[in-house]
C-alpha cells in the first residue's frame, strides 16, 4: 500500500470573512488547517509578492480572531513586515503581536520597561541597525547608573526581538544582531552576612513582646531563616501546598531548573507560626491583613521595620544565607543542605522524595 493511502495530508480550509466574499485585495489571507493537531492552526500570510507570485508567512495563532486582529495592525501600517522600510519600532511591535502574549506577566512587565531603553533606535530602519547601535542603548544605561538586572532584560528583549525577525524573514538567522551584545558583569555583594544568633534572637523576642501586627511580620523573618527559601519563593507558598501534620511545604516553579520543584521541611521551631499564618485568610501562606498576596515588594518594607526594631541590617535575602549558614555549622547532611537550598543538579517532582529523604530532610532542619 502507498504512504500515501495511509498517511492523509491535513484538510486545508481558506477562511473568508463573511459571505460577503473574500477579503480587500493586499489586505492578505487567514488558512485554517484543520487536521485537529495543531496548537495554532491559523495561518496567516501577507498580499501576494507580484515578483514571485507567492505569499509571505506572516504568523500562526491559535484563533481566527488573533489572526484578523494581525491583519488588520498590518494594513493599518502597510510599512510593517516589509523587509526594506521596517523600522527598530516596528520590529518591536511585529514580537508584540506575535510573541509577546506567550509569555508570562513577569516577563511581560520587563519587555515594557526594557522597551523604554530602546526607544532611542525606534526609527533606525530595522535591517540597518548593527550590534554597535545595540550596544550604545546598554552604554547609555551603564552611564545613567542603570546596572545588570535591567541591562540583562534590555538585551532579552533584544534577542526576542531579533528571534521574531527571523521567523517571520524579515532577516536571515545569521544577521540576528542581538547575539553580540554585552552587558555589565553581575556584582556580587562581598558584604552579605547572615543573622547570627544574637540578632536572631532579637528579632524572635518581637514575638512575644511586641504587638500582634509586629509580632507577624517578626515571624515571617524567622520563618525564612530556617527554610532558606528566596524571599519570592517564599511569597508564592499556597496554603494548598503547606502540610503541617508531615511539616514540609513545596516549592513549584522557581528562578532555576534545580530550585524548582522541591520540598522544603518545617522546623519545629517555627512550626507555630506556619500554623498560625495557615489561620489567616488567603490563598498563600502569608498575606495582607484582607488576605491579598504579598508581593516582594511589600515583603521588603515590612522587613526593614523588624531590621530597625531588632537593631539588625540585613536584606531579606541574608534569611536564606543564613539557613545555609547555619545548616553548614550544624554539619547537616550535604545532600539534604542542596535539596533544601535548591541546589540540586536538576528540579525533582513530588514522587522521587521518598519517606526516608523526607525524614533526612527534616533531621536536617531540626539540626539548627
Amino acid at each position: 500500500m502507498l504512504r500515501s493511502q495511509i498517511i492523509k495530508k491535513p484538510k486545508r480550509i481558506r477562511r473568508k470573512k463573511g459571505a460577503q466574499d473574500k477579503l480587500p485585495n493586499g489586505f492578505g489571507s487567514v488558512t485554517h488547517y484543520n487536521d485537529g493537531n495543531r496548537s495554532k492552526p491559523y495561518i496567516v500570510r501577507g498580499p501576494r509578492d507580484p515578483a514571485t507570485g507567492k505569499q509571505p508567512f506572516i504568523a500562526a495563532v491559535s484563533t481566527e480572531e488573533e489572526a484578523y486582529e494581525i491583519l488588520v495592525k498590518r494594513r493599518n501600517n502597510p510599512y510593517l513586515f516589509a523587509k526594506n522600510a521596517t523600522t527598530f519600532a516596528e520590529a518591536h511591535q511585529l514580537f508584540l503581536i506575535s510573541h509577546y502574549l506567550e509569555l508570562d506577566k513577569p516577563t511581560q512587565n520587563n519587555c515594557r520597561s526594557a522597551w523604554k531603553h530602546c526607544e532611542m533606535l525606534a526609527n533606525y530602519k530595522f535591517r540597518a541597525v548593527k550590534t554597535s547601535d545595540l550596544q550604545r542603548v546598554i552604554e547609555t544605561m551603564h552611564d545613567k547608573g542603570i546596572g545588570y538586572d535591567m541591562q540583562r532584560k534590555v538585551r532579552q528583549l533584544m534577542h526576542y526581538i531579533y528571534n521574531a525577525a527571523v521567523k517571520y524573514e524579515l532577516i536571515k538567522k545569521d544577521d540576528d544582531k542581538s547575539i553580540g551584545v554585552d552587558i555589565d558583569p553581575k556584582l556580587t555583594d562581598p558584604d552579605k552576612q547572615p543573622f547570627n544568633r544574637r540578632q536572631l534572637n532579637r528579632v524572635k523576642a518581637l514575638i512575644t513582646t511586641a504587638s500582634p501586627e509586629i509580632a507577624e511580620l517578626a515571624m515571617i523573618v524567622v520563618m525564612m531563616c530556617y527554610a532558606g527559601t528566596r524571599p519570592g519563593e517564599f511569597c508564592r507558598v499556597l496554603k494548598k501546598d503547606v502540610h503541617l501534620k508531615q511539616r514540609w511545604f513545596w516549592i513549584g516553579k522557581s528562578k532555576t531548573k534545580s530550585s524548582s520543584n522541591r520540598i522544603v521541611p518545617i522546623s519545629k521551631i517555627t512550626l507555630p507560626y506556619y500554623e498560625h499564618w495557615m489561620q489567616k485568610p488567603g490563598a498563600t501562606l502569608i498575606t495582607r491583613d484582607n488576605g491579598i498576596p504579598l508581593s516582594y515588594a511589600a515583603l521588603r518594607d515590612r522587613f526593614k521595620l523588624i531590621m530597625k526594631l531588632s537593631r539588625c541590617k540585613h536584606t531579606p535575602g541574608e534569611c536564606r544565607h543564613t539557613c545555609a549558614t547555619m545548616l553548614d555549622n550544624a554539619g547537616a547532611n550535604e545532600t539534604a543542605v542542596k535539596r533544601i537550598l535548591g541546589h540540586a543538579s536538576q528540579g525533582v517532582t513530588k514522587g522521587v522524595y521518598t519517606h526516608k529523604s523526607l525524614h533526612e530532610l527534616k533531621r536536617a532542619i531540626d539540626l539548627l
